[in-house]
């Protein structure tokens, strides 16, 4: 299972990437999009819940609501981005064991590394997209249950750089922003 960590990762990365300069206050606002998936184990069943294609329209349909009835003058793309992160979230997530992406009204669990053929037994079945139960000694989630499972921080070094380098970019990306503005006008004068 990908850490909070790789998550937040690709969250800081895909807001420095899309996003302006000047939008340092909506980034904020966005960040947890990039990480609310992992609620479910709390509230619901784990990559269940919260892991489905159900979740990524909520934010689509928030902005149709508020737009229809004129309650907000956020741009559009910010719910688009909204979803985005969500579906970064869940994409991350499949290719480690399977999410249920059509929970509740389908409990069965799809893994990608399946349909590309990725995995020990996925050359055999390569159109195979119902993840099985058990593969030699990886144990794959086939029916969603409630548990609250151990969600690493971060999982490895590896995982620490990716993070470091992904707050790295964001701080610099931000830095007018981020960096208290006497810290920041000193190193312009040292320019």
């Amino acid at each position: 299972m990908p850490s909070i960590g790789l998550h937040l990762a690709v969250t800081l990365f895909f807001l420095a990437a899309i996003l302006k300069d000047a939008e340092f206050k909506p980034a904020l606002l966005l960040l947890p999009f990039g990480l609310i998936s992992d609620l479910d184990s709390f509230v619901g069943v784990h990559r269940a819940a919260f892991h489905n294609v159900f979740v990524l329209i909520l934010p689509l349909l928030g902005m149709f609501i508020y737009k229809r009835f004129k309650m907000t003058t956020i741009p559009d793309r910010y719910f688009a981005f909204a979803s985005l992160l969500l579906a970064s979230h869940i994409a991350l997530d499949a290719f480690y064991n399977g999410v249920f992406l059509f929970y509740p009204v389908v409990e069965k669990s799809y893994n990608p590394l399946f349909w590309l053929g990725l995995t020990e037994t996925g050359l055999r079945a390569f159109f195979t997209w119902i993840v099985p139960g058990k593969v030699g000694e990886l144990v794959y989630v086939i029916t969603p249950q409630p548990a609250v499972p151990e969600i690493p921080i971060i999982a490895s070094g590896i995982e620490l750089v990716i993070v470091l380098f992904a707050v790295l970019t964001f701080v610099l990306k931000y830095k007018e922003q981020v960096i208290p503005r006497f810290l920041y006008e000193k190193a312009q004068i040292r320019k």
